[in-house]
């Protein structure tokens, strides 16, 4: 998922008051506060991330001669169930988008008549042809195989845990790290105040300081796939302050 909401203004300042209101609804969704899917979850299964995880993305490159990072907005909403159905369009999955008198965009359901022998957790299984082709060619991407060639690394089973903790996890995980070393960036799970954010932006990242050494680092980036950091702004309430224009717009704008 997108790791800021496409929405004007700079976090921390008095421009960020949308973006930080959008940014309190997802995690309100997410993992913060009783009523979150984490924290529901929690009380149901034990461990949430045994059954969801989330991530985004995130590329880099050299603007001017300098070294500059961004994230990676996709607008489109996709979701791939079991490597056999297919949810894609511009419609958010939920029932604003959805029910039919609020949004007007649409979105499609594919479901495959055509399928072939794969895995699933370690099992035999049968994937429909386009779902599970459209899911290995995004994780292709996501990890940075589209032009590599690489075969050795085995993606037809999306679950197992040699692909899902060895490849997935340890894949995000690692670029996560090599961009907070190199950018400083935002959201980031070492960022809980908006104190410490003016501090983590003050100070000079290796992309300014040290370019040699961060195009070193950068070298070790696999595609585009980073962890969504939980922990960003934690500490602080995102919601619209009184007398803001953003407290007069009831909730269901946000949501």
């Amino acid at each position: 998922m997108p790791l800021l909401p496409a929405f004007e203004g700079e976090i921390g300042t008095g421009t960020g008051t949308a973006i930080q209101a959008i940014t309190h609804w997802n995690y309100a969704s997410i993992c913060r506060g009783p009523d979150s899917l984490y924290q529901r979850l929690l009380h149901e299964v034990g461990d949430p991330n045994a059954y969801i995880t989330f991530y985004g993305l995130r590329k880099h490159g050299l603007l001017n001669e300098k070294i500059v990072t961004e994230l990676v907005y996709v607008h489109s909403k996709l979701l791939i169930a079991d490597d056999r159905i297919v949810i894609i369009g511009s419609a958010n999955i939920n029932d604003r988008s959805l029910l039919g008198n609020r949004d007007s965009e649409m979105c499609l359901i594919v479901e495959d008549v055509d399928f072939e022998k794969t895995l699933m957790n370690g099992k035999p299984y049968e994937a429909g042809h386009f779902a599970c082709s459209l899911r290995r060619t995004l994780f292709r991407e996501h990890l940075g195989l589209l032009d590599q060639g690489n075969q050795s690394i085995d993606i037809r089973d999306p679950v197992c845990e040699s692909f899902y903790k060895e490849v997935w996890i340890k894949t995000a995980a690692l670029n996560t790290s090599i961009y907070d070393k190199v950018f400083h960036c935002i959201p980031s799970d070492e960022v809980h105040g908006f104190a410490e954010l003016k501090e983590y932006l003050s100070k000079p990242n290796l992309a300014v300081s040290d370019p040699e050494t961060a195009m070193s680092l950068l070298s070790g980036v696999q595609g585009h796939l980073v962890l969504m950091p939980f922990f960003f702004l934690c500490n602080e309430n995102l919601t619209p302050g009184a007398g803001t224009k953003e407290s007069l717009m009831p909730v269901c704008l946000w949501t």
